[in-house]
């Protein structure tokens, strides 16, 4: 189909925007791989840590893994419900904010509307291994070293099918 050439614009958001909002951000933009379908950001529903570089055991395990999770913490803005196309949160508890503190409407002004109904998902829905009732990705704040690579592993096998299903909707644009 034709239409505009603008990517898709996708942000991850998860409670602080300190270690799995970032990590995904940071994860989708390398396995983006300098291809055009797709811009990404991160924010989170509190502002706890508006400011602040991710937590340390993000940054380490990211860079372990050859990624640069650098990203400064930033609460989500009211515009970001029309300006990004998907908003990714990490878990239900953010889902619930997103949709409480967006209202419960549908602001995109963008040209994805048509072809991705649902604005707010949870990461986990590209997920090959989410079970039903398992769709959260699970805190690590406040664990341990396991709890940051096991974040990662989800984010890892989780990104490939998100960027397949961001790169239909770009060739889908109306």
């Amino acid at each position: 189909m034709g239409g505009p050439s603008a990517p898709v614009s996708v942000l991850f958001v998860c409670l602080g925007n300190h270690c799995r909002s970032p990590a995904a951000h940071a994860v989708a933009q390398r396995m983006l791989a300098g291809r055009t379908f797709a811009h990404f950001d991160s924010a989170g529903t509190s502002r706890a840590h508006v400011g602040d570089a991710p937590h340390a055991m993000a940054r380490s395990e990211g860079f372990h893994r050859g990624y640069r999770v650098d990203h400064r913490a930033r609460q989500i803005h009211p515009d970001d419900f029309e300006q990004f196309d998907l908003i990714i949160a990490m878990d239900q508890s953010n889902v619930d904010d997103l949709e409480r503190l967006r209202g419960g409407v549908d602001l995109r002004t963008g040209p994805y509307r048509d072809v991705e109904p649902v604005q707010i998902q949870r990461l986990r829905r590209w997920d090959p291994y989410a079970m039903p009732g398992d769709e959260d990705l699970a805190d690590p704040w406040g664990k341990g070293p396991y709890d940051y690579r096991k974040m990662f592993d989800v984010i890892e096998r989780t990104t490939p099918p998100l960027l397949a299903h961001l790169e239909w909707l770009y060739s889908e644009r109306v």
